[in-house]
């Protein structure tokens, strides 16, 4: 190759790492995109499940398949906070049945939310769902409050964060601080207004303590 061929292929060069990792980027989508998939439908079967069998329960093996789903969704997009909200929502249903525990005991659950707010510190539904991991543990801490004030800050308006503050505000209610319950209450009064069928739904769901 003589010098003029070899300045054009050095030239290309360039260009043809930038398609190298184009392809790779886009190999790395479409991997993640089918894990994805595969998870949510396992995710939608087991609610669909609970509703129609209150006694349902995840079956072990189809539990840990999916949670395998999960990790290779987020391999291939290890910066996504959506990928790991959802494969929070998976090592819930674990922590459940007591599969989805770390060494000391504590639920890994509660450290893929951890790791969701981290990648996406500004997004509501992860502070909100971060609060209620740590209610169904029963750990009723600054943390928790922490967690549903940042939700509530970020996302005012949001339906899904309104009605968890409202559950989670009437159940807890005489456990948290003055502050923080007027802020869930006030969270309730916005979901009465915009939502009057839902708000009526919870309220006797979760009625308050004489």
């Amino acid at each position: 190759m003589n010098s003029s061929g070899i300045r054009r292929w050095l030239l290309a060069l360039p260009g043809i790492a930038l398609l190298a990792v184009a392809f790779n980027t886009a190999w790395n989508l479409v991997q993640s995109e089918v894990w994805r998939s595969q998870t949510e439908d396992f995710l939608d079967h087991w609610v669909t499940e609970a509703k129609e069998d209150a006694g349902f329960t995840v079956d072990k093996e189809q539990w840990l398949l999916t949670l395998a789903g999960a990790d290779n969704a987020l391999d291939n997009m290890p910066g996504s906070p959506e990928l790991q909200m959802m494969r929070a929502q998976v090592l819930n249903r674990g922590v459940h049945n007591g599969w989805a525990v770390n060494d000391s005991g504590k639920p890994m659950e509660l450290d893929a939310w951890q790791q969701a707010i981290l990648l996406r510190p500004g997004w509501p539904y992860s502070w909100s769902s971060y609060a209620q991991a740590r209610s169904q543990r029963s750990l009723i801490d600054p943390l928790f409050e922490q967690a549903l004030v940042r939700a509530d800050q970020l996302g005012p308006w949001e339906q899904t964060v309104m009605e968890n503050a409202t559950i989670l505000g009437r159940y807890y209610r005489g456990w948290l601080s003055e502050p923080v319950q007027a802020r869930l209450d006030d969270s309730q009064q916005r979901l009465a207004r915009l939502y009057p069928h839902r708000a009526k739904q919870i309220e006797r769901q979760y009625p308050l303590p004489k």
